[in-house]
């Protein structure tokens, strides 16, 4: 899952990235109606966390735009303008919740969870391929029945490799699925991951491989039998 947290205010955008981090997957922040269109132009979002009062103007026009799309995010309204006719304009204007500031963390996060359950937005909880299996939400995966506890980009890696199990994806699109874009990559960093990732799977009797692609990417599918 990627979710765009837009708001101005620095230290209220970290803090709903951090809780935003427990639903597993990258969180991009931006402060402006500019960059949110920018971010929005440039990647497919299942969330979003929207604060209205921006520098450059009101970010119900973003919401108003987002909810037309044919691939809309969930959007979630997060901002201290919450008389009752604000809070109107806002769920008219296409947001599919509200939420007054100050508020409390466990009930952002119980929002955003009943917002992503909604139809349009099912997704599967288990990814599956042979004997491995990727319990979304927790990181947690089973390799030939045994339980063992990923580490948080290892379990998306795993993730986007299900997702497309046995079709190469291309070591740019794996990177901007598993990296917010204020991440610092170093050249080797997503080979070390995968190659993690792969050591763990092996040593846990995984029937499954994952196939470095050189020069494009990466394909996971079933090891062949020796």
């Amino acid at each position: 899952m990627r979710s765009l947290v837009i708001e101005d205010e620095p230290q209220i955008g970290a803090y709903v990235s951090r809780l935003l981090g427990q639903l597993h997957g990258i969180v991009d922040i931006v402060g402006s109606i500019a960059d949110a269109r920018q971010a929005l132009d440039n990647f497919k979002y299942d969330l979003a966390i929207v604060d209205r009062m921006l520098p450059d103007g009101d970010a119900l026009q973003v919401v108003t735009a987002l909810s037309q799309s044919s691939e809309r995010p969930a959007i979630i309204m997060l901002t201290s303008k919450d008389a009752k006719e604000d809070v109107v304009d806002g769920l008219n204007g296409g947001a599919d919740d509200y939420l007054g500031k100050p508020f409390e963390p466990q009930e952002l996060i119980a929002r955003v969870r009943a917002v992503l359950r909604r139809p349009r937005l099912l997704a599967p909880s288990v990814l599956s391929l042979g004997n491995v299996e990727l319990h979304l939400g927790s990181n947690e995966a089973v390799v030939a029945d045994t339980k063992i506890l990923l580490r948080r980009r290892e379990a998306l890696i795993l993730g986007a490799l299900l997702m497309r199990r046995d079709r190469v994806i291309t070591r740019a699109a794996l990177i901007e699925e598993i990296y917010g874009f204020d991440d610092e990559i170093e050249s080797n960093t997503l080979e070390a991951q995968v190659s993690r990732l792969r050591k763990k799977l092996t040593e846990l009797g995984g029937d499954v491989e994952i196939r470095s692609m050189r020069g494009i990417g990466y394909i996971l599918r079933l090891a062949t039998p020796r």
